[in-house]
């Protein structure tokens, strides 16, 4: 390849997987230095064949997982992700929550009081004081200034749900976002980013009629937008979002003295007219196999109409402590049971997407 235009060897990199492309960084110090591009590493973002993985916070630690779906499901973990906290030589950084976009990992610890955006793919990172303590979460948008695409995080005051604190990575500068949100957030699951957009469930005192509703934080006006459910009701018994694929937003829905859960996925979200699509893909009922509550995490194959949740749950089969557990079930709501052992935090799946991109750093 040495000996092709440099503008055709970019076109042929910049359509390869990114963890082919990653092994490929150290090799040649032509395409490392093209790899270091922001301008590169966008395209790629956007051009490369993208590949789906499925990490679990499991036990603090972020784990690449093996999943089978077919004839007997099962999850297993393949690797575990290596962050060490730089206040240790040898001890790893023990992630409370993870957010992601783009391919970053946004982690916190227990306390809330220590933050970091990570590239696991890369193994960059980039550690940030916060101002206040809260839910974190990360977004991004179109930075004019440098022309391409940068990223806030988005904090949600533990002191108060309606205080809201804004970090552009950027400027490296936390400031107070000056607005009054007209609903009440529902903590127990703060926040979904898909395409840069924050996602969140809400509802609103004022008018219960609407029951319970979502809002979207859109990172370049730095505003929330209200966005409707499937349907309207008062009161879920439990409620969760997730993303599918990297391209569709995915709610978990069961309604109040019933143990029908519902899956819904977006086909399209209007963010000018506030019209949301939905399709619901799957029902099942996972009672008395798991009790859901509020901002369970879950993921959902939409082709094979599969759903993988994990919660931690009082299990009588393991001594009578509360585990880790996973729980797959399909149409047939033949419920498959996963055991990941004794909790250490809230255990989450998610869909990840490894990309190139890059953490600017302060």
């Amino acid at each position: 390849m040495s000996e092709l235009p440099g503008d055709l060897v970019e076109e042929i990199l910049c359509r390869v997987p990114t963890t082919s492309l990653n092994r490929l960084r150290y090799t040649c110090k032509r395409w490392n230095r093209l790899f270091n591009q922001r301008r590169f590493t966008r395209k790629h973002l956007d051009k490369a064949a993208k590949q789906f993985l499925v990490l679990m916070l499991k036990q603090r630690r972020v784990c690449l997982m093996s999943v089978n779906l077919n004839e007997i499901p099962s999850l297993e973990v393949k690797d575990e992700l290596t962050l060490i906290d730089p206040n240790s030589s040898v001890d790893q950084f023990m992630i409370f929550h993870v957010s992601h976009c783009d391919g970053l990992l946004l982690c916190n610890n227990v306390k809330k009081d220590r933050i970091v955006v990570w590239n696991p793919c890369t193994g960059e990172t980039r550690w940030i004081q916060p101002r206040k303590i809260g839910y974190y979460v990360l977004g991004s948008y179109q930075d004019k200034k440098y022309d391409n695409t940068s990223y806030k995080i988005l904090c949600c005051c533990d002191c108060d749900y309606n205080e809201f604190e804004i970090y552009e990575i950027n400027s490296n500068s936390w400031r107070t976002l000056d607005f009054t949100l007209e609903c009440d957030m529902e903590s127990n699951q703060w926040g979904m980013s898909l395409r840069g957009k924050t996602y969140c469930f809400a509802s609103d005192e004022k008018e219960e009629h609407l029951g319970m509703f979502l809002v979207s934080f859109d990172y370049t006006t730095e505003r929330f937008e209200r966005l409707p459910l499937p349907y309207k009701c008062s009161f879920y018994e439990a409620t969760s979002l997730s993303v599918v694929r990297d391209e569709k937003l995915s709610v978990l829905l069961e309604l109040e003295n019933t143990s029908r859960t519902e899956i819904w996925v977006t086909n399209k979200i209007d963010h000018e007219t506030k019209v949301v699509s939905w399709s619901k893909v799957l029902t099942v009922d996972l009672k008395p196999e798991l009790y859901n509550c509020y901002g369970i995490s879950f993921l959902v194959d939409v082709e094979k109409k599969i759903l993988m949740c994990c919660d931690i749950n009082f299990s009588e089969e393991f001594n009578c402590k509360h585990m880790d557990m996973v729980y797959i079930v399909g149409e047939d709501n033949k419920v498959e049971k996963v055991n990941f052992g004794l909790p250490l935090s809230l255990p989450c799946l998610f869909n990840y997407v490894p990309s190139l991109t890059q953490i600017q750093q302060g």
